[in-house]
């Protein structure tokens, strides 16, 4: 099913891309990461600057796509994974004035489908141009035209390419809050909910179907025509945000939040889906997805911006926790192969084992100071982190294949 899929959303991609949030699939799993990553010491292989917000990257056909704010415009970079070296930009009016944070560049990463590359900014502008030579193909102001509002950061939820259809959660009024548009033109092809928009971002259910988080519903429908399959209520009112881009694993799909909203795994080949366990003391996830390695969650439970965060293991069937590594601080993870690669937000990447039964360490390296919030990218043996520091922010390629290259 997961090959099934692959060729069913991301027919021109080669080995090893990294196409939109979360890799191929959208599940934090690498596709070409075997084990002759981090055999000696990662290097940085080059680092170039870069503007504000929060995106991470997108990777294909050894091309890095880097969508970032500059002074009054939204700009996507397209270059050279094997040197960091621009190939073309293309720049769009930057109209988001800001929220709860007073950084003002996108949130959302880039997608890639089939030649073309889908940007979705601060604003709720979604732009398409050609992943070639970056010449536009279309735009719309999907906040402004359905009236949604910027919520506590602006848009932050990355629409999903599903068939001839992009599925964006806009949060609209008059039941725009998720709209369908035409891949090529960009044409609303339909909408469906009342519902608010929030952080996390739609995922895949099956090659019709997706899963789409909203404010206080998880929505999955028929990405051709907007027809809703059902809905799980997820969520609760109060100062909090959906973050977490949900972890589906065949029929069980895993959501979690903060907030004392906490952690449920759902049962989606049930009528309606029933709710398998659920706790706030088994996985509060701010923002970070869980990895799903051999039946066994690998997340971090606890938020950024209070207390202390901790790296669990948790038994994805019954939801026991396994093991707790406290005070780890908030960490995006990536799965390769048997292992798992940490990117915390104070810069220190560390690879350790997907065992359950203890927490292994293989090997730390300490990226330059700043705070890296941005999910990284895994492609052709590099790690693209992007550090979010105001003027001082920067893009880097750590190479973590057969030691890397001299630091720059």
């Amino acid at each position: 099913m997961a090959f099934v899929l692959a060729l069913a959303f991301t027919p021109s991609l080669h080995a090893g891309d990294w196409p939109q949030i979360l890799g191929p699939e959208r599940n934090g799993i690498a596709s070409d990461a075997g084990d002759g990553l981090w055999q000696q010491t990662p290097r940085i292989a080059w680092q170039i600057p870069c503007g504000s917000g929060y995106s991470g990257v997108a990777v294909v056909d050894g091309k890095v796509f880097l969508w970032h704010r500059v002074d009054d415009q939204e700009r996507l970079d397209c270059c050279r994974l094997s040197d960091g070296q621009q190939l073309w930009q293309a720049e769009f009016p930057a109209t988001y004035g800001g929220g709860f944070n007073n950084d003002r560049g996108p949130r959302c990463v880039p997608v890639v489908d089939r030649g073309t590359v889908y940007v979705y900014g601060a604003a709720g502008d979604l732009h398409a141009v050609a992943a070639s030579d970056g010449k536009p193909i279309w735009s719309r102001t999907l906040r402004q035209d359905y009236a949604a509002e910027d919520g506590y950061f602006g848009a932050g939820s990355t629409p999903i390419v599903s068939g001839d259809t992009v599925v964006v959660a806009v949060g609209g009024d008059e039941g725009h809050g998720i709209v369908g548009l035409d891949r090529k033109s960009g044409k609303t092809v339909w909408a469906a909910t009342d519902l608010t928009a929030d952080y996390a971002s739609p995922i895949a259910f099956d090659a019709t179907t997706v899963i789409v988080p909203m404010r206080f519903q998880t929505v999955v429908l028929n990405a051709a025509d907007g027809e809703i399959v059902f809905e799980i209520p997820f969520g609760q009112r109060g100062l909090n945000v959906i973050g977490a881009t949900p972890t589906r694993v065949g029929e069980l799909l895993l959501l979690s939040a903060s907030y004392r909203i906490g952690a449920e795994l759902v049962d989606l080949s049930k009528r309606p889906p029933e709710v398998v366990w659920s706790g706030d003391d088994i996985l509060s996830s701010q923002y970070n997805s869980g990895i799903v390695r051999d039946g066994y969650v690998y997340g971090i439970h606890g938020r950024e911006d209070m207390g202390a965060a901790t790296l669990r293991c948790i038994e994805l069937a019954t939801g026991k926790v396994q093991w707790s590594e406290e005070d780890y601080g908030v960490a995006h993870l990536i799965g390769a192969s048997d292992r798992l690669i940490a990117q915390r937000t104070d810069g220190t990447l560390e690879l350790f084992a997907a065992d359950r039964t203890k927490f292994q360490s293989l090997g730390k390296l300490e990226l330059p100071p700043g705070t890296y919030r941005a999910l990284p990218a895994l492609s052709g043996g590099k790690l693209i982190c992007r550090m979010s520091d105001g003027e001082q922010s920067k893009l880097l390629a750590v190479d973590l294949a057969a030691g890397g290259a001299d630091q720059k």
